[in-house]
């Protein structure tokens, strides 16, 4: 229900036209789409807690600016990855994941945001500085 869920809404976001003007808002910011739709899913994730939601969510936010982008096939998939890394970091209070670790490991919900929160934001970062070398292999700076 949770990806059906974050499915429509990108639906809803696309057929409304946000999608489109979104894409367009962003093309005039100057904004790299690996890196924005690396920080939309970290935000999105950040905000509610799924990073099932915040991938499909980002997805369907920036398909019109993917699919108008003249982007290869691998360069596609590269951004995909870093819209998936976007959604590892900052999980918090928000996430089911956190309580799961936190309440398992007995710890606070200080020390749980002290270490978790830290950990799969980094893990998140450095997933990305690794999508970022992918993208220079297939091609992306020149796009």
């Amino acid at each position: 229900m949770v990806v059906a869920a974050g499915g429509v809404f990108g639906n809803v976001l696309q057929v409304s036209g946000i999608g489109s003007a979104l894409s367009k808002t962003l093309d005039t910011l100057g904004v790299p789409l690996l890196l924005l739709g690396f920080i939309i899913s970290l935000a999105l994730r950040a905000a509610q807690g799924s990073a099932t939601v915040a991938i499909v969510t980002t997805t369907g936010l920036l398909s019109a600016a993917v699919s108008g982008g003249g982007y290869s096939p691998a360069q596609i998939a590269v951004i995909v990855i870093a819209i998936g890394f976007g959604a590892l970091g900052l999980s918090h209070v928000t996430d089911a994941g956190f309580w799961v670790v936190v309440r398992y490991y007995g710890l606070t919900v200080s020390d749980g945001l002290k270490t978790w929160t830290v950990l799969t934001t980094v893990l998140g970062l450095a997933g990305f500085a690794l999508t970022f070398v992918a993208w220079i292999l297939v091609g992306g700076l020149g796009a």
